[in-house]
Order: C-alpha cells, then sequence, then structure tokens
C-alpha cells in the first residue's frame, strides 16, 4: 500500500508499504477514508518536533472497518468509523491517576509519531479506539474528533464561563476549534487574532465567525483586557500576561520551541492561572457526539482536499514548502484533507 513516510527533516517521500494483518483477537483495520492534516505532522515535517525514522505519518483520521479479530464485539465489518489515535495502557501509574493523555507507554505508542499513522490506506487498532460515525457525516468532518477532543481537554480544564472576554492567538485549525468549543460553552464574544493576511480572507471568505466574534491581524496587549486568552501558536506568553486581567485564565497549546520571560510574582499577586493541555483526556466522546450531531459548521473550516499523490501540494498550501525547505505564511487553505 502507499504511505507518506518521514525520513528525516524535509524528507518526505510517497512509499510502498506492507499492510497490517489481524494478529490478536481485539483488533480492527481500518480503511482510511479521510485524514486530516495536522499542525504537528508539518512540525515533524519541518524537524521541529521529533518522529521516528520510516514511520508513516498523520493521525487524524476515519474510515470503514475491513477486517476485525475474533474478540471484536463493537463494531462490524463495513461500519463507518471515527479513529482515536491516542493509545493509553489502562495500568500505568499516569493512566490510573486519569492523565492518560500521559500514559507511560505513549512515546512508543503514538500513531504518526512513534508507530505507523494514517496517510496510508489501511490502519490497524484495536476497539478501544474506535467509535461510531454517522452515515450522513462526511469522513473529513469525522477525521476533526481527534483535534476538536484536544481543544475540548482543554476547554474542560479552564472552566469557562459565558461572560469571558475571550481572544484566540492563531487562527488556524485549532484556534478556529477553540472558536466553535466555546460557543458550545456560551462564549458569545471573542476576537481572534491572526497574521496571515491569507487565512484572514478564508476566514472571511467562509463566513466562520459568528456575529460578535471577529478576526483581527495584530495582538496589540492593553491592561485588563482580557479574561481568557487561549494560545495557539506557544510563542506568546509574555504578551499574554500583559493583556490578561486580574484572576485570568491563560490556556497554552502551541507546541513550538522557544524561551520566554514571566514574572512569577504576577502570577500570584493578580490570581492568574496559566494552564497547559495536550492530546485528549475523556472527551473524545464528546468530539464525536459533537459531530455526529453536524451542528458544528466544520464544513467552513475544511476548505481543501488532496490524494495521497498531492501530498507535497496539500503541505505547501499550508505554509510548509518542501521545495525550499521553509515554513511561511503562505496560506490558500484553513483545514485540508487527504481523501483516500
Amino acid at each position: 500500500m502507499k504511505a507518506i513516510v518521514y525520513n528525516n527533516p524535509w524528507d518526505i517521500r510517497i512509499e510502498e508499504k506492507e499492510e497490517p494483518a489481524i494478529i490478536l483477537p481485539d483488533e480492527v483495520i481500518v480503511e482510511i477514508r479521510a485524514t486530516g492534516i495536522c499542525g504537528t505532522d508539518l512540525s515533524i515535517i519541518s524537524g521541529e518536533y521529533l518522529a521516528r525514522q520510516q514511520v508513516i505519518i498523520g493521525h487524524e483520521s476515519a474510515g470503514v472497518i475491513v477486517d476485525k479479530g475474533s474478540g471484536v464485539d463493537n463494531c462490524n465489518l463495513g461500519d463507518r468509523v471515527i479513529i482515536d489515535p491516542t493509545y493509553y495502557c489502562g495500568y500505568c501509574d499516569n493512566c490510573r491517576k486519569g492523565l492518560r493523555n500521559h500514559c507511560l507507554l505513549k512515546a512508543t505508542t503514538e500513531a504518526g509519531v512513534s508507530i505507523d499513522g494514517t496517510f496510508t490506506k489501511y490502519f490497524k487498532t484495536t476497539q478501544r479506539f474506535i467509535y461510531p460515525l454517522q452515515d450522513d457525516i462526511p469522513f473529513e468532518q469525522g477525521a476533526m474528533s481527534e483535534p476538536l477532543s484536544c481543544v475540548l481537554t482543554a476547554v474542560k480544564k479552564l472552566a469557562v464561563t459565558p461572560f469571558m472576554r475571550t481572544a484566540i492567538l492563531g487562527g488556524g485549525p485549532i484556534g478556529l476549534l477553540f472558536y466553535m468549543a466555546l460557543t458550545q460553552h456560551g462564549i458569545q464574544q471573542g476576537v481572534i487574532y491572526e497574521t496571515s493576511k491569507d487565512r484572514i480572507r478564508l476566514i472571511e471568505e467562509n463566513n466562520v465567525l459568528s456575529k460578535g466574534w471577529k478576526v483581527e491581524p495584530a495582538f496589540t496587549p492593553q491592561k485588563n483586557q482580557y479574561d481568557l486568552i487561549i494560545d495557539t501558536t506557544g510563542s506568546l506568553l509574555e504578551k499574554s500576561m500583559q493583556a490578561i486581567a486580574d484572576g485570568g485564565k491563560i490556556s497554552l497549546m502551541g507546541l513550538r520551541n522557544n524561551q520566554q520571560t514571566i514574572n512569577p510574582r504576577e502570577i500570584a499577586d493578580r490570581s492568574i492561572s496559566i494552564i497547559g493541555s495536550i492530546d485528549s483526556q475523556d472527551t473524545f466522546k464528546h468530539a464525536v457526539d459533537l459531530i455526529n450531531s453536524g451542528r458544528m459548521g466544520l464544513e467552513k473550516i475544511i476548505t481543501n482536499e488532496y490524494s495521497l499523490n498531492d501530498f507535497s501540494a496539500a503541505i505547501k498550501d499550508l505554509g510548509c514548502d518542501l521545495d525550499i525547505k521553509q515554513r511561511n505564511n503562505n496560506i490558500s487553505s484553513l483545514k485540508s484533507v487527504i481523501v483516500i
């Protein structure tokens, strides 16, 4: 089967890989129909995020069950399903503390990073990690469950209330999913700050934002400006500290490596909460239910679809150029999906 394989930074190729086969009774094989391109995939390609050499990348997926082990009792052949790619063992110390998103086996079980992922035709997982996809929901939207579940985990930690003055830093897919999740939790006004003119244009042309929300190009912090700041960029904590109100909350979800300077005394003296979040923690079912409801408006942010053979063009449209080995703000898609 054809697959998108990571070799080294900026060395991504379409290669032939062996098709997976059922070995254990709880295993299932999913024929992948759609996989979203994640910011983590772009960071793997550019060398900002470590992955195993020769691994098949990709992890945001939906497809159809084509084979299953003798012990699988929660699906049938031909069922449309969504895949939770974040493996957890259930018995390590972190899993038993409720931190399944920090399973101690994660370093060796992360789909698309340390084990083969889903930019290919077939993917093997177990029955614990599949969820039903309604017949009327496109596979492309089903593939959004993983990033949406990550966002919902962060929102749950923040304990948001409807009247928080809110800013989202970054108008990429994660920022836009935060907007959607926060509106589901009653926050009907806010600002998304996005530096890419191309991305701003796409957000406006696709009518992504509801009345009360707006997108602006420059985040210029002012004192006591926001009660809630969501930093999806991983690089704006200092500015967030300048804009956050007393008792406010800052959510960090970006995975960029950088150093920033803040005063710990200010955090205590002003009762500021800085809350990190990664992956999905007891929110995947919630994400699946929201997507199956059909009320999220995901069709507005899934702007481009590509085949496996067009993968280099797909990531170039997201500002990741294999030819010049560089990431940039020349963006012509909000969320891109590989369709097989």
